[in-house]
């Protein structure tokens, strides 16, 4: 049975000397999805933490983009 990658995941970090860990496992488990769809991954921070990791086609295919969601 053929699995399908995750375009998308929510980490919640708990705690923060292992947080470089968790974000690298998180995109290479991203990296099939976006190599299949040529597109790269934008890592949101939410707050320090909680982020999401997604395949988003605005990022150009080999690339991670890294931005801080603002406050409303």
């Amino acid at each position: 049975m053929h699995e399908t990658a995750p375009s998308r995941l929510d980490i919640a970090v708990s705690e923060t000397h292992s947080r470089d860990d968790q974000l690298a496992d998180a995109v290479n488990q991203l990296i099939p999805a976006a190599l299949e769809r040529r597109h790269g991954i934008l890592v949101t921070q939410h707050d320090t933490a909680n982020y999401t990791l997604e395949v988003d086609p605005c990022v150009p295919c080999g690339t991670i983009h890294e931005k801080r969601r603002s406050e409303p």
